[in-house]
């Protein structure tokens, strides 16, 4: 499906080819996904395992790194990227928008983690809330591959890190 989104497009998405693709007779894959929004939802709900982890690299800049890594990764692939322009775009239905956004916010949890063991170790800075470094992290990503058509890893990335790391941390 995800192959499909990405060479066709929301707007173009269509049931009847997603189904030959995956060798489906087309009654059930409308059976289980009764419209392209539908099997868009699906798709990104398949996403939940991907992006849940909260890495421990015993630094809040690594930890950072870690998460944001697979995530930009994601997104500068052709699925990645035609998944978010699905969520955006102007095509897309309020189910497929609502499911994103708590996506998103579920992409806040890692963070919190991130956040509870940076503070045990004594490098968090109180007044940043973690909700809104996922935020700047992903929206940054975002922003780089679907407006800019730019690679968001490599020296990108951790240029990125060391900003959101510079305004997490305790000052020095």
């Amino acid at each position: 499906m995800r192959a499909e989104l990405a060479e066709s497009g929301f707007d173009k998405l269509s049931v009847d080819r997603v189904a030959h693709r995956a060798e489906v007779n087309k009654t059930s894959v409308y059976r289980r996904w009764p419209t392209k929004e539908a099997l868009v939802a699906a798709a990104m709900d398949g996403l939940r395992s991907e992006f849940a982890n909260s890495p421990d690299t015993g630094n809040l800049r690594d930890d950072l790194h870690a998460l944001a890594e697979p995530i930009a990764e994601f997104l500068s692939r052709p699925e990645g990227a035609a998944l978010a322009r699905a969520a955006i775009g102007s095509g897309a239905t309020s189910d497929i928008a609502s499911l994103a956004a708590r996506r998103m916010s579920e992409q806040a949890t890692p963070v919190f983690a991130i956040a509870e063991r940076a503070r045990r170790r004594g490098e968090w800075n109180e007044d940043t809330d973690p909700q809104q470094v996922v935020f700047s992290l992903v929206g940054a990503i975002m922003h780089r591959v679907l407006l800019e058509h730019a690679d968001p890893t490599g020296p990108w990335l951790d240029s990125l890190v060391d900003l959101l790391h510079r305004g997490a941390a305790v000052p020095r």
